[in-house]
């Protein structure tokens, strides 16, 4: 689990040093999804859950869409192992609450994925029944699938971009 500077940092530093044998990551703030000043080496295997809010200063001038769209561009092509939960309420710390009901099924989801290397459709789906129940969050859950194709699942009353 790494985040902020170290999604942007230290999980960049090991899948450059791991590369494809990279342990599973949970990436709140999604770091590793931005633009930084050196090029991410994203192994294309890597399994990554990335945790990303709409309040957050990481967004800065980008409107939710623009802010979703280029995290998903960064992905490697043909990535089928990663997913992006975007809370449009969340600020750069997760309050509580989200981090509770959500970071239980990320890491399951992370270690399911990586082990049976396809996405665990059910472990996403009690992810967002989970951050459903725990407070007035919306949003959606991004994920590539089985043929590296972006499926989505939204949640809450305002489930955008």
């Amino acid at each position: 689990v790494v985040g902020s500077r170290g999604g942007q940092v230290v999980l960049p530093r090991i899948w450059q040093s791991m590369g494809e044998s990279a342990p599973p990551a949970v990436v709140i703030n999604g770091g590793c999804a931005m633009g930084l000043p050196k090029t991410v080496h994203w192994p294309k295997s890597a399994v990554s859950l990335l945790l990303m809010g709409g309040r957050d200063n990481f967004r800065a001038n980008k409107t939710p869409e623009e802010y979703v769209a280029d995290a998903k561009r960064r992905v490697p092509g043909g990535n089928r192992s990663t997913a992006i939960l975007y809370v449009n309420e969340m600020p750069h710390m997760p309050p509580a609450e989200l981090l509770g009901a959500a970071l239980p099924h990320m890491l399951r989801g992370a270690l399911r994925w990586k082990e049976e290397r396809r996405a665990p459709v059910d472990q996403l789906q009690a992810l967002v029944a989970a951050i459903s129940k725990a407070g007035p969050w919306s949003g959606r859950l991004m994920y590539t699938n089985d043929r590296g194709e972006w499926q989505e699942l939204p949640f809450g009353g305002k489930a955008q971009p």
